[in-house]
Order: structure tokens, then sequence, then C-alpha cells
């Protein structure tokens, strides 16, 4: 693990050693500018305000001592009510985009969706803000391109994907723990930390006495999902609040002849937190679908015949009932937030139409698991631009929510068209009322690659009419594209392209970099490689000669064993000759002979 800069979040005083403590050791010893902020006072749960006061002011003091244990360069407070983080998710969002402005950081550090604590669960919820609606031209945008996000756990244990060996740091995590007495006093939060940390090293080797577990997300994962889909994708319960009061809202769902993906479109409905709404199924000329059991009301309006798109929107609309008129075809998702979230935006003062983003989905079939999204993005997130929609569609219809009454000043949606009937009504109506958007993505519209679900298929731009109905959507407001409107158009796209392509030529050239360090590590690669066949068969042929040598020195050592036998024999021998008589009287006669 290694980073430049590190920004941790910690909803009270304690978490960031217990939830990281061994990683933010690794990486201040490493060289990286570690910062905390913390977000709750940590005041507890004292009843009186200035025992709460004076137990925060010392749980402040802790935490300075830790950070000097842990050698963080600084901390930081916003001093939120502990306990109530759910009800200042914005004050949250607000302080976290200010600290990633202001220290610009490659790894954000945050709590696990999944924790046992609703305030580590409010910080996650509140982290998705700043990520999820960052746009270009936001102050944050660059600085959050490449930012790698790092859950982590205190009070619950996570699904992670990655586990860091903080074997190295358990001391000093202890020694940063005992400057939290106030904490300890309460509970034995260090016995519970040291114990996961151990419970985390059942699948890694041996040598592992402590290890920490993480779960990896980057940008994209907060900008494709909404927080209730993304904390599902990551094991959790989405905590979703029923909305019930606010403006009444008719989906006008579009159908014909899909009843399995009909069924996922109602489903994701059916999920929806916001209950004032009711759904209006239009079949067009398929076979009549079967809806049992459905939470939300509903009326299936059956067309006699396939009459298109366009005609089934309006037979929608004129069956809806709600003060609101909002969209979904059936090969479409929506989040649970999507309903209130749009409920939200038009119960501002003036406001008749507003919109949010929506992530495309790309799914390609498996032969094994059905159909896989294999690409998540988003595409289009434009603020309303009545004279740039005169030459280009970027407002997915199944992100907008209409007040209903613009229905018949406006008029219906042209059914000459066969496809772009949205992108011509929502000309027709910008021209009444100004829309309102908001970047967040609150709706999937899905592809299917290969499966002609979708009316322009796969490849658009390649059908016979699709510049020919574009033409005529633009020919028809043709009087609302003046001089003035059409110059500014062509200069602001103009702009975006050129700086697209700068942006494309900065991407290649870091892409002609990364391929030169590839191949120059994959040179030294192939030449570690060879070095290593060499190592390999100079160990074969050293194997070979000393298995020549044990050879010969087992033959040595049976020459030299019979040698000694023979020694020893001769030597017996020896000694038995000389206690003869006949020796004796041979020694004798040496000594006197003349």
């Amino acid at each position: 693990m290694r980073a430049k800069s590190a920004l941790v979040l910690a909803p009270h005083y304690d978490d960031e050693v217990l939830g990281c403590g061994g990683l933010i050791a690794r990486l201040t010893t490493s060289g990286a500018v570690v910062r905390v902020l913390f977000l709750s006072d940590s005041g507890g749960d004292e009843a009186e305000a200035e025992a709460r006061a004076a137990t925060s002011r010392r749980r402040r003091e802790e935490a300075k001592a830790a950070a000097k244990v842990l050698g963080v360069a600084g901390i930081d407070h916003l001093g939120l009510p502990d306990g109530g983080l759910v009800q200042h998710i914005d004050d949250m969002a607000a302080g976290i985009r200010r600290a990633i402005a202001s220290q610009r950081p490659s790894l954000l550090l945050a709590p696990s969706p999944l924790e046992a604590s609703a305030d580590h669960r409010a910080v996650f919820a509140a982290v998705h803000r700043p990520l999820g609606e960052a746009r270009d031209g936001d102050a944050v945008w660059p600085l959050v391109q490449n930012l790698r996000v790092l859950t982590y756990e205190v009070n619950h244990p996570q699904r992670p994907d990655l586990l860091v060996d903080v074997s190295g740091q358990v001391e000093t995590v202890e020694r940063a723990m005992e400057c939290y007495a106030s904490q300890q006093e309460q509970h034995d939060y260090l016995g519970a930390r040291l114990a996961l940390s151990k419970f985390r090293t059942l699948t890694l080797p041996p040598e592992v006495r402590a290890a920490e577990a993480y779960r990896q997300l980057d940008f994209e994962d907060f900008q494709t999902r909404g927080p209730a889909r993304l904390i599902a994708e990551l094991g959790g319960t989405p905590e979703l609040l029923a909305v019930e009061d606010g403006p009444t809202i008719s989906v006008v769902v579009r159908t014909r002849g899909r009843p399995e993906l009909l069924a996922e479109a109602l489903c994701s409905l059916a999920e929806s937190t916001y209950r004032r709404a009711d759904v209006v199924v239009v079949n067009d000329g398929g076979e009549p679908p079967v809806i049992e059991d459905f939470p939300l009301p509903l009326e299936v309006v059956n067309l006699a015949e396939n009459r298109g798109r366009a005609a089934a929107a309006n037979a929608g609309v004129a069956a809806a009932r709600g003060d609101f008129v909002a969209f979904l075809d059936d090969d479409d998702l929506v989040e649970p937030e999507h309903l209130a979230t749009l409920a939200g935006l038009v119960r501002a003062e003036g406001v008749r139409v507003a919109y949010t983003d929506a992530a495309v989905g790309v799914y390609e079939l498996d032969g094994e698991s059905g159909w896989r999204c294999s690409e998540r993005r988003v595409p289009y997130s434009r603020d309303f631009d009545p004279e740039l929609l005169l030459f280009d569609n970027y407002i997915p219809f199944n992100t907008l929510v209409i007040e209903r009454r613009l229905f018949e000043e406006v008029g219906n949606l042209d059914e000459r068209l066969p496809f772009f009937e949205d992108w011509d009504f929502l000309i027709r109506l910008a021209a009444l009322t100004p829309f309102h958007h908001l970047a967040r993505v609150t709706c999937e519209y899905r592809h299917f690659r290969g499966a002609a679900h979708h009316i322009l298929g796969d490849t658009s731009r390649r059908r016979s009419d699709f510049l020919e109905m574009k033409a005529r959507v633009i020919a028809k407001h043709a009087e609302r594209a003046t001089a003035d409107a059409t110059a500014r158009v062509v200069d602001q796209l103009r702009a975006e392209s050129v700086a697209g392509s700068e942006e494309a030529s900065r991407l290649r050239a870091e892409l002609e970099r990364g391929e030169e360090s590839y191949h120059r590590l994959n040179g030294r690669l192939a030449g570690l490689e060879v070095h290593q066949q060499v190592l390999e068969e100079s160990e074969r042929r050293a194997r070979d000669e000393l298995r020549e040598r044990e050879g010969e020195v087992q033959k040595l050592s049976e020459t030299l064993r019979q040698t000694w036998g023979e020694i020893e024999r001769l030597g017996e021998l020896i000694r038995s000759m000389e206690s003869s008589r006949a020796w004796r009287a041979h020694q004798w006669w040496q000594r006197h002979k003349p």
C-alpha cells in the first residue's frame, strides 16, 4: 500500500486507530502525508451539556496524542453531534469536499457502510455526495478522478477484497489506543480490535500475526451508482425510509413483448422509497402482461396493435392521474431514491420540470450467468441549456419528471416520429419552462449488446434513417435556432471537442509512457528470466556434480572403512604374535645375541 497523501474520515475519536491504525502507521512510515478529519464531537451520551463538552474536550486531546503516535501530519474537526450524524449528511459532505480540495489526497479511508453504528454508516453516505455528484467543471472534479477509496471496519466485519499485513504495527496501534483512556474505560475496544485483526489472518501465511481488511472502491463506483445500490453491491442493506408526503407522481412504463425485462423494471419501482406514486403500464400491442401483488397503485393500458413509442407514451399520459409524470421503459431501471429525489426537486418554488442523471449500463451475454453488466458510465450530465437542446438531446427521458398540466400546454408526443419523439417533445417543453437539473445518478439506462432491444440498435449512427430523423427534428424547430444561438452552441461544442482532444492526447501520451515503461520492464523481466534460466542450469549442473562427488565420497568412505578394518585386523594379529612364547624368545635372543 502506497500513497503520497491520505485523508482518513473518522466518525469518532478512536475510529482511526481501531479501523485503520496499522495502515496509517505503514503509510506515515513510508513518507505519506496523512490527515484525519473527525466528523463528530465524540461527546458520548452524556445528558448534560457541560458533561458532554468536557468529554469532547478530553477525547480531542486524546486524539492529538494518538495522532502523534501514528505519525499523522494533522487532525481536523467538524464537531457535529455524536450519535446524530445521520441528521448532518449535508454538513459532513461539505466538510469532506473542503478537505479533498485543500489536501488533494490520492487515498481516502472511510467507514464501511456495513458498520453497526448509524454514525459510521452516515459518514459513508456523506462520502457519496462529493464523489457521486462531482462533474466536469467542479473544483473537486480533477481531484477525484484517480482517487482511491478504502472502506475500513470497526464494529462489524465487511466483505473485503484487500487484506493489509500490519504485524509490524501492532505495538504502534496498542500505544495509540492507550492514548484513548476515556474509551478504554468504557469497553475493551483494543481487545476487540486485536481479535478482529487476528481473525483476518486466517487466509494469510502463518508469519502474518495481524491484518486489516478493506474494500476497494474508485471514483466511478460512486459516479455510476446511487447510495442504496452501492451499499447493496457491497453486501449491506440500505436504510430506505419511506417518503409519504409530496406531489403525486404517475410513472408511465412502456412495454411490448418483454415480460422478463418488464418484471425487472417494475421490481425497481416497487423498491422506491416514494409512496405517493402510481404506475401506468402501456402494453404497445404485445401479449397483455400479468402483474400481481404490486405495492403501488397500478393500471395496465393494452393497445390493440403496435402503435410506436410516441403513441404508447401519449396513452400513458392520458391515463395518468398524478400531479407529475415520469417515464420508464421496460428495459431500464430506477434506483430506490429516484422518485423521492425528483419529488424533492419539484417541491421548490416554480419548478415544473426536473431531471437527474442516468448511468448507462452495457450488458453482454454470459453463457453461464446470462446478461452481465460489463460497463457503467455517465455520458450525459448537463445543466439545462435550451439552445443546445435544439441541436442534440442530452436528457435521457427516464431521468425526468414533468408537471402533468404541461402536456396540455405543449401537446402530445409526435406520433409521426418513430424515434427522437422524446427529444422533439423536450424542445417544445423547453420553450415554456426551464428545467431544473441535479447532477446525481438515480436511474439506469440499459443497453443489451446484440439483443436488438434498443430502438436504435447497437450502432445507431449506421441506421440509414438516423440522420434523416435528426434532421426532421431540427427542421421542426429551425425558427428558434437563430444565428446567435447556433454560433454559441457551435463554439461551445468546439471548445468541448478541443478539450476532449487535448485530454485524449494527454491520455495517449500517458498510455505511451506506460507502454514504454511496460516494454522496459518486460525487457528487464525477460533478462531476469534468462538469468534465472542460467542460474537454474548452473544449479542443475552443481547438483549433478554434487551427486557425483557424493558417490566418490561414498566410495572413498568404503575404502577407508575397509582399510581401517584391515589395520585393525593386522594390529590384532601383531598383538597376538607379541604375546606368544616364540615372540618373547625371539626378543630375548635379539637382546642377548653376541
